[in-house]
């Protein structure tokens, strides 16, 4: 028994496994929370939507600093300390649903919004160099799907706990399930040889402002923010156009749910693709399928099924980019700098995603197709920004 244990351990699927493992327990807190952290704001401690905005807007905030240390923490301390250190940061995070002082509210969710980019970070540059490159769209696509499979079995617990217990027992369960992960993340995780090696903290930090300066990071940059502003859009824009259109709420929750399968099964496929065919073709056709998708929204802003069909696939694909992202930083970035090139591209992709938001809902105001109009031309050149991507990488 203890030699199959041995050679179980050792195996090179016993990482990716507990990677899996460690992204379903993150997702079914992390999402979760997300969800029922405004309700408990309101309808515990009757506060008002501009204090829970300020709130939210700091944990964002909290986030993108974490992004852009944690990927110089990741290269020099180890991918998978990283990790641990966000879930147990997350772990501690669940205090708030314990608290109502005001500034530990938001001294807290300011812990939660950077223990997750901790988490983010640690477990996407320990993927990637874990992998094989001629798996990785596979792997990367179960991981993201795994987070998504946490949160949808995480929320439907969440709720039955809330509604029987109440937050009290809501929170012990956050602590327990994050503070359980981070003790999995320590024990069945093993070390990469390349973790923590030839560089210290202030010497890895300090690379990744070098590192944003060659030209196939800003490209990835670049790759990054292009398509998160159609998505950062979308998000807030279509569940209110549906919403505005059907005029009930169970067809938003049909489309939330159409939309969370149809994008899972197309992260699978491009995946699959991206590992068969290679990643150049999958990522162009990703980024042409964006535009048309942002372009469809906009000629059909005003009608229910275009709303329901191009909010779908657009949701479909930024998830699929998503997943491709992964392949591209392998297919650019030195393994040894995958923590740097995460960190920084999590940091854009906030910013993205409050520039795609404020941006959306400034041009929505003069016509409700007019912001997808916008994403749809901008990612014109996200497409080409592609084209060059693999022509650098062929040089």
């Amino acid at each position: 028994m203890r030699e199959r244990w041995r050679r179980l351990a050792q195996s090179t699927a016993w990482p990716v496994v507990t990677l899996l493992l460690l992204q379903l327990l993150a997702g079914a807190w992390i999402l979760s929370q997300g969800a029922f952290f405004p309700i408990y704001l309101e309808e515990r401690l009757r506060y008002t939507p501009v204090f829970i905005a300020g709130v939210v807007a700091l944990g964002q905030a909290a986030s993108m600093v974490a992004a852009l240390l944690g990927g110089g923490l990741s290269d020099a301390l180890g991918s998978k300390r990283v990790l641990a250190l966000g879930l147990l940061g997350s772990a501690v995070a669940s205090l708030v649903f314990q608290t109502s002082f005001p500034l530990l509210i938001a001294a807290l969710w300011s812990v939660s919004g950077a223990a997750v980019s901790l988490q983010t970070l640690g477990g996407s540059s320990y993927l990637t160099r874990l992998a094989d490159p001629r798996r990785l769209g596979l792997l990367s696509a179960l991981y993201a799907l795994s987070m998504t499979l946490g949160g949808a079995l995480g929320s439907p617990a969440a709720g039955l706990i809330l509604d029987a217990a109440g937050f009290g027992w809501y929170q012990l369960a956050g602590l327990g399930l994050m503070a359980g992960a981070a003790v999995l993340a320590v024990a069945l995780l093993p070390a990469q040889a390349s973790e923590g090696r030839g560089e210290g903290v202030r010497q890895a930090l300090g690379g990744m402002w070098q590192m944003a300066r060659r030209p196939v990071v800003q490209l990835l940059a670049a790759l990054r923010f292009l398509p998160t502003i159609y998505y950062g859009m979308s998000v807030v824009l279509i569940p209110l156009l549906i919403n505005h259109l059907a005029g009930n709420k169970t067809t938003v929750a049909i489309y939330s749910t159409a939309s969370l399968i149809v994008a899972s099964g197309a992260q699978l496929l491009v995946g699959r693709a991206a590992d068969r065919f290679g990643h150049r073709w999958p990522t162009l056709a990703g980024y042409g399928a964006l535009i048309v998708v942002a372009l469809g929204l906009a000629a059909s802003a005003r009608q229910l099924w275009g709303v329901f069909l191009f909010g779908i696939l657009g949701n479909a694909v930024a998830w699929s980019l998503a997943a491709l992202l992964f392949c591209l930083v392998s297919d650019g970035v030195p393994r040894a700098e995958h923590g740097r090139a995460f960190g920084l591209l999590h940091a854009i992709w906030s910013m993205a995603m409050m520039s795609g938001a404020l941006l959306g809902g400034a041009l929505t105001r003069l016509t409700p197709g007019l912001p997808f109009l916008a994403a749809g031309l901008l990612n014109i050149a996200s497409l080409a920004v592609a084209v060059r991507f693999f022509a650098h990488l062929d040089q």
